[in-house]
């Protein structure tokens, strides 16, 4: 496999990971806070869009419990 193929693997799989977080209740996310934190930052560095409402939830999470905000890198 090619270095660009395996690129375009892992941002498929980061893709579907972040739909899979998206589609939990509030509740779920607040649970893995902290993991899927570390996913959103993640997929930033990739490249990947990280959905607004998905971030927006994790920012307000974040915020409920003390924690730094993570903005979106421009």
């Amino acid at each position: 496999m090619t270095e660009d193929a395996e690129r375009i693997d892992r941002q498929q799989l980061m893709e579907e990971t972040l739909q899979d977080f998206g589609s939990r209740s509030d509740e779920q996310l607040d649970w893995i806070l902290g993991i899927v934190r570390h996913r959103l930052a993640a997929a930033r560095r990739m490249g990947v869009a990280v959905p607004e409402d998905l971030a927006g939830r994790v920012s307000r999470l974040s915020a409920k419990r003390g924690w730094p905000v993570d903005l979106p890198q421009p």
